[in-house]
């Protein structure tokens, strides 16, 4: 029997929190919230929210309601000067695909 949706997701958010981590982030994990941020990650700088998926085949297109959502949590709660939200895509067989999103823009990350 293959694998769960819920334990591809759990995976890349194990993925997430390991690469925070190492990063020298204190995580917190929002298991099964349903809300736009999966991952926290706490430093002395910053506070990185994430939102993950998980995809065979990438298109930016199948995420804009998404991103459009991040987008509008982040203006209901006029936290864009506090947080810093990313959306990352884990695409099978790539890696990771990273955005920071803010309210009026969707920026690739290296």
């Amino acid at each position: 029997m293959g694998r769960t949706n819920y334990q591809r997701g759990y995976e890349i958010e194990r993925k997430i929190v390991h690469e925070l981590t190492g990063r020298g982030f204190l995580v917190v994990r929002s298991a099964g919230s349903h809300s736009k941020v999966d991952v926290l990650g706490i430093s002395r700088r910053r506070i990185l929210a994430v939102q993950s998926k998980r995809t065979k085949r990438f298109s930016m297109a199948a995420y804009r309601k998404e991103i459009a959502g991040i987008q509008a949590t982040i203006k209901e709660h006029n936290i864009d000067e506090v947080i810093d939200f990313e959306f990352w895509v884990w695409v099978d067989r790539q890696g990771f695909r990273k955005w920071k999103v803010t309210i009026d823009s969707v920026s690739e990350v290296a």
